[in-house]
């Protein structure tokens, strides 16, 4: 009989109850003088999306198991197979018949795909399950930094209706990191190179009954900085550039008060187009950041040039054109110097609290 004939029979009698496992009952978790233990890892494989304005990220990587069940133990004498292998989503959930953790996406944001999954068992009973998912996870972003913030992007995986007393997570880090090779790297636009660490962490969580009951879950934390050029070259470079020109205000002659308040206006126009531009991509948060700061002084500035205006525009009304003429030669040290004081000042103490 061919040996991939025998495997399947051997299957089909396991599902059905036959064989040296019809005693025992698999669905559950292994019992023993304390919680099973499974070794738990992730390789990171790409993070195809950061969406500031949702706090969530999308993310792909092989989930990979390992744990003991005496309960599978076969005799490869029997079997004619060193090692039993499931793979495939039919194989693992119509023929398999013995028990394995459950893993969700705590902080599941919208998907959570399975692409491929693979069962081996050996002789002695160690199980190694291997996934590959796809999904999006909430994670909790801190950009009072913007653009120079430091991101942590966290993925909760838990073993789904099992507590702490059933089952153990344990952190694997041989099956853990970040998948890097000479055709492959995992890059983020606008984003540098992440790094990966994991831990358990435990929690209660609602659903389960008791007022005490804990669940261990396994915790992978991708450390990422951004890129602050791309957002500094877009935003924050063209609008220092037209601050900049809308001072020119202070060299123009008495009678072109039109003119000033035009140049003033437009810079105003420009600035608030680009502040809405910029907070399109960012979530509706209540605390200011860094690039906000200096959108917010970048209008102020512009603002306090249109006052200037019609303050010279009355000195001049009242035949004090030297004192006008005073007041636009202080105004071109004084705007600069403030600017750049201000905006020193108020970002660098963002920053710090940040």
């Amino acid at each position: 009989m061919p040996r991939y004939i025998r495997f399947l029979l051997m299957a089909i009698f396991c599902s059905l109850g036959f064989g040296a496992q019809a005693s025992t009952n698999v669905a559950g978790p292994p019992l023993g003088e304390g919680p099973i233990v499974v070794d738990i890892g992730f390789l990171l494989s790409n993070i195809n999306a950061i969406y500031e304005e949702d706090e969530t990220f999308d993310f792909e990587g092989v989930l990979s198991m390992h744990w003991k069940d005496s309960r599978l133990a076969f005799d490869p004498a029997e079997t004619g197979y060193d090692e039993l292998y499931y793979q495939g989503s039919f194989q693992f959930n119509e023929v398999f018949s013995g028990w394995w953790p459950q893993i969700i996406l705590a902080n599941e944001a919208g998907r959570f795909d399975r692409e491929g999954v693979m069962l081996r068992i050996t002789p002695d009973g160690d199980v190694y399950y291997t996934e590959e998912i796809d999904a999006i996870a909430k994670s909790y972003l801190k950009l009072a930094r913007y653009p120079f913030d430091r991101q942590q992007l966290v993925a909760i995986f838990e073993v789904l209706g099992l507590n702490k007393d059933q089952v153990s997570l344990r952190a694997d880090d041989r099956n853990t990191g970040i998948w890097k090779d000479d055709h492959h790297e995992v890059k983020v636009p606008q984003w540098r190179e992440p790094q990966l660490s994991t831990s358990v962490v435990e929690y209660m969580p609602v659903y389960l009954d008791g007022s005490d009951v804990h669940v261990k879950a396994f915790k992978v934390q991708v450390d990422i900085e951004r890129n602050y050029w791309y957002t500094l070259r877009l935003v924050a470079l063209p609008v220092m550039v037209f601050v900049m020109m809308s001072w020119s205000v202070f060299w123009m002659e008495r009678s072109s008060l039109g003119d000033r308040m035009d140049i003033s206006f437009i810079g105003i126009l420009t600035v608030v187009a680009y502040q809405i531009m910029s907070s399109e991509s960012l979530p509706k948060i209540s605390y200011i950041t860094v690039l906000m700061s200096f959108m917010i002084i970048s209008f102020l500035m512009m603002c306090a040039s249109i006052v200037i205006n019609l303050r010279v525009a009355a000195l001049d009304n009242s035949s004090r054109q030297v004192q006008g003429d005073r007041v636009d030669r202080l105004c071109r040290v004084l705007f600069p110097a403030s600017y750049v004081l201000i905006t020193g000042l108020v970002g660098g103490y963002i920053y710090i609290q940040g």
